[in-house]
């Protein structure tokens, strides 16, 4: 009797996670379609793994793709690490490093190509978060520094309009400093799902873009979990020629 019920344990998950896929398929069927005219749709998909070293200390690791361009171009792959420091029960420390290698792609409105390279990036952040938790929700505020540094980089530069070769350009290297504040509200629904939404500003010498996020996690078990979410990104800067972007993401992290 015990494994039947296990087994009805086990099915109801499968068909909850199921269910969840299929409305995830439908919303990416439906996004670049029913985006506001002008942004962009794309998807995230990220694979980590993490250890637990003691009570106090946990380090992490892994890697990422992003798409754009209505699913059509390739934005980013990127390959992470990061320490993090739990200083009391509801304040964590955290320092990270990334490479990103970043797809840099322009077109006019004929459609012809006038920039295409991918381009090198070290990013280096440390963030404080603080959190507290009431019944089944977490409320959590991540105030991260995050510097972004670019070596220099030699590309094709092809005319606006024909597309033509028209030589070689040269960025020089260049570093930039971005102040990021993330609030989040997490509800543990049950053994399964643990839903939640968050918003984060993007500050560098002016407010740039917001991002809020609406997703769950999937504790599958105790070393295993998804996360599956929906993302905006609202671009605040004037001038920025980077639209705003509906994104779906997918994650897959693994505890030892």
């Amino acid at each position: 009797m015990e494994n039947t019920l296990m087994s009805n344990i086990s099915n109801n998950r499968t068909r909850q996670i199921m269910r969840l896929i299929a409305a995830l398929f439908v919303i990416l069927l439906l996004s670049p379609t029913s985006a506001y005219a002008g942004d962009d749709f794309g998807m995230c998909g990220e694979v980590q793994a993490e250890k637990e070293l003691n009570n106090r200390w946990s380090v992490g690791a892994g890697v990422q793709f992003r798409s754009r361009e209505n699913l059509k171009s390739a934005d980013r792959w990127s390959f992470g690490v990061e320490g993090n420091y739990q200083i009391t029960r509801w304040l964590k420390a955290t320092v990270g490093y990334a490479l990103l290698n970043d797809h840099l792609h322009k077109e006019n409105t004929k459609g012809t190509i006038y920039s295409d390279y991918w381009s090198i990036r070290h990013r280096f952040n440390v963030s404080l978060t603080g959190s507290v938790s009431w019944s089944k929700f977490t409320f959590s505020l991540r105030e991260r520094w995050q510097y972004s540094y670019r070596p220099d980089k030699t590309v094709q530069r092809y005319d606006t309009g024909t597309g033509a070769e028209v030589g070689e350009k040269v960025y020089s290297a260049k570093g930039k400093n971005v102040w990021r504040n993330r609030l989040q509200v997490k509800w543990k629904l049950n053994n399964l799902f643990r839903p939640y939404v968050n918003a984060e500003t993007f500050v560098a010498k002016e407010l740039e873009k917001i991002r809020y996020n609406a997703g769950t996690e999937l504790q599958l078990d105790k070393h295993n979990s998804l996360d599956i979410k929906y993302i905006y990104q609202h671009i605040c800067k004037e001038g920025d020629d980077e639209p705003d972007r509906h994104v779906i993401g997918i994650g897959y992290t693994h505890k030892f």
